[in-house]
This record gives structure tokens, C-alpha cells and sequence, in this order.
């Protein structure tokens, strides 16, 4: 056999065996593709990954529009509250001590000291019977413990079992002072947590507050009547005052339903119908406990996801 008829039997070899691995591809291919569909019977579409939600445009809004099947919202765990209205007490927590009576000590303020620089004439007070003559006269500490407070008599400080009613001097400044609600009691918190016998309510003692012009602070008195109030003079305590506008009604919204995004901005997502979820900004003037306080937001009865609001965004977000 010559050369030329030994190289084309091995050319027709090699062709022979790439047509029988290509039939092989391709019997392989019709097996996987499964047999062939019945003539006009319509081709199954494929599963939607996102059929669980549904995004609709919100006219003249940025935000759309989530709308979740019975079971995305059931897996979710979507709850929901409504926006509703309360009068929130406002308060200011600052601290306070326990002085004597200071209807029973000598008025130790120059003429002039009280708030506003109206004088005011000393009187010759007369001591509680029993207690020494006073020489000399402390300041009070602050509220952040420096000196410089309200002067209290010395001999009287150091009367730490005085019995009968005792007062509560806090320090303020002017604009704290403004914004006290200042016919409202305080309420007295101890120091200690064990053995407390509860908050005690310490009333506005009708006296003008006292300027010290070199801290430009000024020192408030309240009176705590009774004497089963655990407290003794020289008693540090946690003063809570009322604030002005505690009566009035404001907007509130569980703390959970509140939402904030990368930017900082605040929602709420409404409950605008069954399924239904629309993405409101909101504005929080405060947070008290595990409430949100409003100044802007949906009107009072409307629904909030109070559980979810992040899992909705991430649904709106993603779209899955």
C-alpha cells in the first residue's frame, strides 16, 4: 500500500469518529431536553423569583407602592399599630439635695439675689428650737457636684436626722427655668436602688428662685411634706420636673415602626390596604421609651407596620 492510500484511510477514520461523538452530543442533548412537547400545547414558563412582591407607582411620589402575597407576608411576620394620639409628659431629669427648711434658717442672700434683681428685704428669721447658732454659711454643689450653689447654713447641714418636713434645692439655669412647669410637683428618685421606698412627690415651694450671677445659674426649692419620705438632710437625689406643654396631645407611633435609611431620613410604612404597604417620611421631635414622638407624620388612626418596616424596605429594595 503506497503512501497516499495509507493517509487517506486515516483521514476517513478520523472523520468517521468525530461524526460519532457529534451524534453522541447531540442524543445526549435530545435526552436531557425530554421528549418533544405535543404540537400547540404552550411552552411552561419558567417560576417568578419575584411573585411574592408586587412594585406599583405612586402618582407624584418617588417611593413605590409593596404589595406582598398572603404568604410573603405571613413568613415576614408583619404586625402592625396605629398612629395614635397622647398628652406626653415631658421631663427633665437633673440632680437635687435634701436641705432643712429654709423657712427655719437665716436668709443668708444679699439683697438683690433673687431672680430678675429685685430685692428683697432680709428678715430676721428666727432658728428651729434646738439648733445652734449659725457662723458661717456652705454653698451647695451643683448638679454636676462643683461648688457654687445656693449657701446654706452650715450648722444646719449638719443636722442629718432632722425630722419634719424638708426641702429639695435643684439648680437650673434661666432657660431651663423658663420651660419648668412650675405649679407641677417634682418627683424624687433616691441615689440608692435597694431598700427604696418608692418615688417620692416634692411640691413647688413658692419661693422665687435665686440667682448666683457669677454661674448665671439659678437655684429652685421644692418642699417634701410628711415625714415618711426616707430621706434625711444632705440626701442627694434624681429630681424629675415636669416640663411646660405636658398636656398637650402629640402623635405617637411605636419606636419599632420607625424606619431610617442611609441618608438618616425617618419612615413609617402605612397600612394603606390589606397587603399593602406605602413609605411615609416622618418627623420625631423625641423618643420616650419605646415611643416616637411626631411633629409631622400620617394622621391619627391611620395603620403602621409596627414589626417589619426593615424587611419591607429591603422587599422594596431588592423587589424580593
Amino acid at each position: 500500500m503506497n503512501v497516499e492510500s495509507i493517509t487517506a484511510a486515516t483521514a476517513a477514520r478520523h472523520g468517521a469518529t468525530f461524526a460519532g461523538r457529534l451524534g453522541a452530543a447531540a442524543a445526549l442533548a435530545a435526552c436531557a431536553a425530554g421528549p418533544p412537547a405535543a404540537h400547540g400545547a404552550p411552552a411552561a414558563a419558567p417560576p417568578s423569583a419575584s411573585a411574592a412582591v408586587r412594585l406599583e407607582n405612586i402618582p407624584g411620589s418617588t417611593v413605590p407602592r409593596v404589595i406582598l402575597a398572603a404568604r410573603a407576608a405571613q413568613r415576614l411576620g408583619i404586625e402592625t399599630a396605629t398612629v395614635s394620639e397622647e398628652a406626653v409628659v415631658r421631663k427633665q431629669m437633673v440632680g437635687g439635695l435634701v436641705i432643712p427648711p429654709m423657712d427655719r434658717q437665716p436668709d443668708a442672700r444679699p439683697p438683690g439675689s433673687e431672680f430678675g434683681g429685685f430685692a428683697r428685704p432680709l428678715s430676721a428669721a428666727v432658728p428651729a428650737p434646738g439648733a445652734a447658732s449659725v457662723a458661717a454659711a456652705v454653698p451647695v454643689p451643683s448638679r454636676n457636684g462643683a461648688a457654687g450653689g445656693q449657701a446654706v447654713p452650715a450648722a444646719a447641714l449638719a443636722q442629718p436626722g432632722a425630722a419634719g418636713p424638708l426641702w429639695v434645692l435643684v439648680t437650673l439655669s434661666p432657660g431651663e427655668w423658663e420651660k419648668l412647669a412650675k405649679d407641677k410637683p417634682a418627683r424624687l428618685l433616691q441615689l440608692a436602688t435597694r431598700d427604696q421606698t418608692g418615688p417620692v412627690l416634692a411640691q413647688p415651694s413658692g419661693m422665687a428662685p435665686t440667682e448666683d450671677a457669677k454661674r448665671s445659674m439659678l437655684s429652685v426649692y421644692y418642699t417634701i411634706p410628711g415625714v415618711a419620705h426616707g430621706l434625711a438632710v444632705n440626701n442627694r437625689v434624681r429630681v424629675e420636673l415636669p416640663l411646660a406643654g405636658s398636656d398637650d396631645k402629640q402623635k405617637v407611633v411605636p419606636y419599632s415602626a420607625v424606619y431610617y435609611d442611609a441618608k438618616g431620613r425617618a419612615w413609617v410604612y402605612i397600612n394603606s390596604k390589606p397587603l399593602t404597604y406605602e413609605r411615609r417620611p416622618v418627623s420625631i421631635e423625641r423618643v420616650i421609651g419605646n415611643q416616637a414622638i411626631l411633629s409631622d407624620g400620617p394622621a391619627v388612626g391611620t395603620p403602621v407596620v409596627s414589626t417589619g418596616a426593615a424587611l419591607l424596605f429591603g422587599a422594596e429594595i431588592f423587589k424580593k
